[in-house]
């Protein structure tokens, strides 16, 4: 079956997110890119996004196919979306992110994936970590999106990048610990204010 590549992108004041899975299906490039819009949507639109906040937005979604040889792109399809989401509150620090971590039967690392989700809004941690309520919203929200990826033909799978064997996901988690992902804040100039000693 065919090998692809998705993307999900976006943006946060001054800085861009992106998280990537890879699935297989019988269909072509445009029916995984279609299937890709709807999981998508169905994992943001009146899911995710109330976790989210307003300065933060989902702007574009892309399938690639891939030779299973090589690994290497073969064609790519891409659609502009605005899903922005809906809280009021500020957003947590660029590098802070929500990981939904994916699983499958082999027992060893590389059975197990993750993804990054962009950073949530304040109010959705509790002592420092994600809210009870909240870690259900994601979890929800996750559960809608692979049911989608699968009501359109797709499985989603774990590529080995060293030897591309590709291990279908069976599962998915999602902890209640705020993850760190440092690429999220490179491209922000820092202000500093200098004292004298």
């Amino acid at each position: 079956m065919p090998l692809f590549r998705h993307v999900a992108s976006g943006a946060s004041p001054g800085e861009q997110w992106t998280f990537t899975l890879h699935t297989t299906g019988a269909g072509d490039l445009t029916s995984a890119q279609a299937t890709w819009e709807s999981a998508t949507a169905a994992l943001w639109v009146d899911q995710l996004d109330a976790l989210i906040s307003t300065d933060v937005v989902m702007t574009e979604v892309t399938t690639a196919s891939l030779d299973e040889g090589t690994g290497g792109q073969i064609s790519r399809l891409g659609t502009g979306v605005d899903y922005p989401g809906v809280s009021e509150s500020e957003m947590l620090p660029f590098q802070c992110a929500l990981v939904i971590s994916t699983r499958s039967a082999l027992a060893t690392r590389s059975g197990r994936g993750r993804f990054y989700l962009p950073p949530i809004a304040e109010g959705n941690t509790v002592g420092g970590r994600l809210s009870s309520t909240a870690q259900a919203a994601v979890v929800t929200a996750g559960s809608q999106f692979f049911a989608a990826l699968a009501t359109g033909g797709l499985e989603p799978v774990i590529l080995n990048r060293s030897t591309l064997a590709q291990t279908t996901i069976t599962q998915f988690d999602v902890g209640d610990i705020i993850d760190t992902q440092r690429r999220r804040r490179n491209g922000l100039i820092e202000a500093r204010t200098t004292a004298s000693v």
